[in-house]
């Protein structure tokens, strides 16, 4: 079954065809590579290794391919609603030689009991957030920090929207156009932000990010 988003509107094949055909260039899908640069560079700095990656939510799989070519990281968790997605990711030959477990699922359901117990290093989590209600997000958000020490996080806000809007005439009307407090509030409850895009899990210490200026 496909997941709904705001407006009771469907994710399926309509959407993925209004928001990621010609139209738009999508950020974590054209610039998908100097996202892992700058990730590899950041974790380099501080002397981190990332050995166990996540994609949740990975939807074209850009930023999954990028992460596990910058990281070759020896285990890979995929998880994504949606199945043709799912079954475009397990037909791409750069995966063959990938330890790789992808699962169809959304996030609010996706629950093995082995990530309380061995959580990754990194997980992705682009552009999902917006697609959740309310209650989904806050349960979505604490489990996420204890499966994982470090979230490469996204997540457009009303401003955004509007500023998107402004500039190049995007809308998105499957997403719910949050505040940032919003959205604060419920990662500060389980993360520290860090740097651009990423945030580091208050479960999972000790902390690399030491410098206290830049944590919040």
């Amino acid at each position: 079954m496909y997941p709904k988003a705001n407006n009771g509107f469907v994710m399926d094949e309509k959407y993925w065809d209004a928001l990621y055909g010609e139209t738009y260039d999508i950020d974590g899908v054209f610039n998908a590579k100097q996202h892992a640069s700058y990730v590899k560079a950041l974790f380099a700095l501080m002397e981190t290794k990332v050995q166990s990656l996540g994609d949740f939510g990975f939807g074209k799989a850009a930023l999954l391919r990028e992460f596990v070519k910058a990281f070759k990281p020896a285990r890979v968790l995929a998880v994504e609603p949606s199945p043709e997605r799912v079954e475009e990711l397990r037909s791409k030959a750069w995966i063959e030689k990938v330890h790789i477990q992808i699962h169809n699922s959304n996030l609010q359901d996706f629950n093995p009991p082995y990530l309380k117990y061995a959580p990754m290093d990194l997980i992705i989590c682009n552009s999902v957030f917006q697609y959740m209600e309310d209650k989904d997000v806050k349960k979505v958000a604490e489990k996420l920090s204890k499966s994982t020490r470090f979230l490469y996080f996204t997540v457009p806000t009303k401003k955004d929207y509007l500023r998107m809007k402004k500039q190049i005439a995007f809308s998105d009307p499957y997403a719910y156009a949050r505040s940032t407090q919003f959205y604060r509030k419920i990662l500060s409850k389980h993360f520290n932000f860090v740097s651009f895009n990423l945030l580091e899990s208050k479960y999972q210490l000790p902390s690399v990010f030491e410098e206290e200026l830049f944590r919040f």
